[in-house]
């Protein structure tokens, strides 16, 4: 083993070391109804510049851009909560065949410090499905990996994969709030208290087993929390052309 690999190992074991710490001081994350985070307050401005590419056939009058800014609280296994600020672009409307469309087009969240570990940040990041029309009480769905960030780390160092993510479905804790007719801005916020989140992966085979073990993961569903508090605002197509 070189040198190198071995303070990689003890690094994460450092880690480790700290989410066991504070597992005795830490509540269960499971929970009716998860705390909200911070609220990020209603933005000045929304960026438009990730709006995705409209399908074949689509009508740019009748598709809209809708950009969502916000802080999520995501909290895990033994991972204390974390407030994290996000960013979500995507586009829906009506498709030819008459059923209504959506493509994707961005989700930028921050990496954050994870309070009481030191030398841990996490970062959300996308991992490649969403469908925000919602059905019934699901007020939208997306898959994210959790990124993990410590010296020595892998840029492939994660909580879950594209292949076995973290599947967030949001329920309203309560009716949207419109803020501003012009331009539209809409306040949100949901929650999940319902998903699993699988295990480390892409750390190195040892690292991984590791910080499994520290993180208390996989972690069954029922034991996690998401919550949200976001702003949204959207454009047509043919207004975002407009102003090209």
């Amino acid at each position: 083993m070189t040198r190198t690999k071995s303070l990689t190992i003890a690094l994460a074991a450092t880690v480790a070391a700290g989410v066991l710490t504070l597992a005795t001081a830490t509540a269960s994350n499971a929970a009716a109804l998860p705390p909200k985070p911070s609220d990020p307050g209603i933005p000045t401005s929304f960026d438009y510049r990730d709006c995705p590419q409209l399908p074949s056939g689509a009508d740019p009058a009748a598709w809209r851009c809708e950009v969502m800014v916000a802080n999520i609280r995501l909290a895990t296994g033994r991972i204390p909560a974390v407030d994290v600020p996000l960013t979500v672009t995507h586009s829906e409307g009506p498709l030819p065949d008459g059923t209504t469309g959506q493509v994707f087009g961005a989700m930028h969240a921050r990496s954050v410090a994870v309070p009481g570990i030191p030398g841990l940040r996490i970062q959300p990041e996308y991992a490649g499905h969403a469908d925000f029309i919602g059905n019934g009480t699901i007020r939208g769905s997306i898959d994210i990996t959790l990124r993990l960030q410590y010296p020595g780390s892998r840029r492939t160092c994660a909580i879950g994969s594209d292949r076995a993510p973290l599947t967030i479905n949001s329920t309203a804790y309560g009716p949207t709030q419109w803020v501003s007719q012009q331009p539209p801005i809409i306040k949100g916020e949901m929650y999940d208290s319902t998903f699993a989140v699988p295990g480390v992966n892409g750390c190195g085979p040892i690292v991984d087993r590791l910080l499994d073990r520290g993180f208390a993961l996989p972690s069954p569903a029922g034991r996690n929390q998401f919550s949200l508090v976001g702003y949204y605002s959207f454009r047509t197509h043919a207004d975002l052309t407009g102003q090209a």
